[in-house]
């Protein structure tokens, strides 16, 4: 799975963060699952996230996909799952995914090819299964997996009780996590415009870390993001598995604001 040395270092580190982490959400007060309407204990709900192999690769732009929530993944390693899942090469029908791999590929191409030469996303996903090398991480802000039936409707709720129970006053563990991901880009999903609580996003996010904002106007915002020593590119999106165009809510309007390509 993993092979390479920095790779493997890295998982490690990942690891450890996770079981403080871990051990912090045991001490929190059970959760009441909306289906049965029973309580559960939090770290019941909680799900490992992180990078696949390759990530830390020298010759990559290291991509952090930032979503909201994991669905039906409750007490599972998400990256363990994904490299189960991504063998059956199936992500043409996962808006999500699909959208995903179409941004990978073109940020990796650094821009030169439109949307309309780029390999399907199944393609690209054999081809980075063959290699065993991905070149991107996935990283949800809650780490409380929503399981309900009606888990393609984010829990906001749960989100912000999970934000709640990290105390990340005490503890950032989430911008832990992304500086221990060192990511070169940040492609965010429509975090800001969501029920989000503000002040979480304020601690993890602070306002004054971004500058230079460049828009396309209602469906991509990027800025520049400090990043303790480093500054990086930031994009918030629409989320992964919205409603809509991959190319003209996803791709194009990326690799515009990051290589200047054209949109038509």
């Amino acid at each position: 799975m993993f092979t390479q040395a920095k790779d493997i270092s890295k998982r490690r580190e990942l690891q450890h963060l996770m079981q403080d982490w871990k051990a912090l959400i045991k001490t929190k007060a059970p959760i009441v699952f909306p289906d049965d309407g029973k309580s559960y204990a939090a770290i019941d709900y909680f799900n490992d996230d992180g990078f696949f192999p390759g990530y830390f690769s020298t010759e990559n732009t290291k991509i952090l996909f930032l979503g909201r929530e994991s669905r039906y993944s409750s007490g599972k390693d998400r990256v363990s799952n994904d490299l189960q899942w991504f063998q059956q090469c199936a992500a043409n029908g996962s808006s999500y995914w699909r959208r995903i791999l179409y941004l990978a590929y073109g940020i990796q191409s650094r821009g030169k090819y439109t949307f309309e030469q780029i390999p399907e996303a199944n393609r690209i996903l054999f081809d980075m299964v063959k290699k065993n090398h991905y070149g991107f991480a996935i990283m949800n802000i809650s780490k409380y997996s929503n399981d309900a039936d009606n888990g393609a409707t984010a829990d906001f709720h749960l989100i912000n009780q999970f934000l709640k129970d990290s105390d990340l006053r005490k503890r950032n563990f989430i911008r832990e996590e992304i500086a221990l991901l060192e990511p070169d880009i940040i492609i965010a999903a429509n975090l800001w415009e969501s029920k989000i609580c503000k002040e979480s996003l304020e601690l993890i996010f602070p306002s004054n870390d971004f500058s230079g904002q460049r828009t396309v106007e209602n469906v991509a915002n990027l800025w520049n993001f400090q990043l303790g020593s480093r500054k990086i590119k930031f994009l918030d999106l629409y989320h992964f598995s919205t409603r809509g165009s991959d190319k003209d809510l996803f791709y194009d309007p990326v690799m515009h604001l990051l290589f200047n390509s054209s949109v038509e």
